[in-house]
This record gives structure tokens, C-alpha cells and sequence, in this order.
């Protein structure tokens, strides 16, 4: 069975959440930035300037995605300065996009993915809810998919840290890092 044909219960049509070493699925979409005119995202442009963090979540202004994005953007100093790009990315238009930055001023742009097909391609796409589901995704600089983590749960400490590990930036439990 394909990741397409309902594999690991996300239903027909509906792919599994990609897997590290899986070839990024490259992408063409709107972003805004806080307080920018919005500007086209090419992920293989970015790849060529570093490793790129894509935070997928649901609905601009709802509380748990708004947990989520801040949670990275108290960490955004740390990530760039290890060379880490940051992206939010869900299927809201740049139009609430605009309102949600200038609400609330996220240190990184978010994606508009509006017909959902970079959603879809990573595998974080809710057909029952017709938007994206919340995930983190670390693509390396040769494209190849470095670190997944599904269901990100911005109230978890632990999963929280699994990110920043799957960065190189904390060291294995038991390991002093």
C-alpha cells in the first residue's frame, strides 16, 4: 500500500506524514512577515542559505497555534543564530495571515499554503477538518527531510525539546548535553 492509498489510518488520498529521508517536496507560496509586504517563498532558494524549520498548524488567532508559533519565536534568536530558517506555514490566506502578524508579531514569516498542496505533500493535511493539522518539519540543506515530529503539542516540554535535539542543538538525554 502506498502512503497515498490510506496508509497508517490518514485515510484514502490522504498521505502519512513524511519521514526523515524523504526529498522535501519543494514549494512556491505566498509568506508575510511581521510588518512586511508579502513576498514569494521558494523553499529551494532557501535551502541554498541553510536548513529550513517549517512549524504547520492550523488556524491563525486560535489559542493552541498561537502556543505553537510563540513557543518557537521565544527560541527564534537561538535558531538563527545556529543558521536555522523559520517558517510558519498552514492553508489561511494572506489576508488573515497579515492580521494574525500584526496581532501578534511572530519573528518569522508564515506560509500561505492556501490550496493546501505543500500541506498534502508533507502529509499534514486533515481531510475532516479540510486544513492542516499541527507538525514540525526540519528540512537540510541537500533537501532530504532531517527531523519530523507529527502532532506537535505546544504544552509538551518534552516535544519541544525533541525538536531542538532533532536540530543538533541539545545533546541525547544521558549524554551532558
Amino acid at each position: 500500500m502506498s502512503a497515498t492509498e490510506g496508509a497508517n489510518g490518514h485515510g484514502p488520498g490522504v498521505r502519512a506524514p513524511i519521514a526523515p529521508g524523504e526529498q522535501a517536496p519543494d514549494f512556491e507560496l505566498p509568506a508575510v512577515p511581521d510588518g512586511g509586504e508579502p513576498f514569494t517563498v521558494r523553499l529551494r532558494d532557501l535551502l541554498a542559505r541553510g536548513r529550513v524549520l517549517l512549524i504547520f498548524y492550523q488556524d491563525d488567532g486560535m489559542p493552541i497555534c498561537t502556543s505553537e508559533l510563540k513557543a518557537f519565536a521565544q527560541e527564534y534568536d537561538l535558531l538563527r543564530e545556529d543558521g536555522v530558517q523559520v517558517f510558519g506555514i498552514n492553508t489561511n490566506g494572506i489576508g488573515s495571515h497579515g492580521k494574525f502578524q500584526e496581532r501578534d508579531h511572530f519573528p518569522f514569516p508564515l506560509i500561505s499554503d492556501f490550496y493546501g498542496e505543500a500541506v498534502r505533500a508533507y502529509g499534514f493535511w486533515d481531510p475532516e477538518e479540510r486544513k492542516s493539522r499541527r507538525g514540525v518539519v526540519v528540512v537540510g540543506r541537500d533537501g532530504r527531510v532531517e527531523y519530523v515530529l507529527p502532532h506537535f503539542n505546544p504544552g509538551s516540554l518534552a516535544a519541544f525539546e525533541g525538536v531542538f535535539r532533532g536540530l543538533g542543538l541539545l545533546g541525547d538525554p544521558g549524554q551532558g548535553g
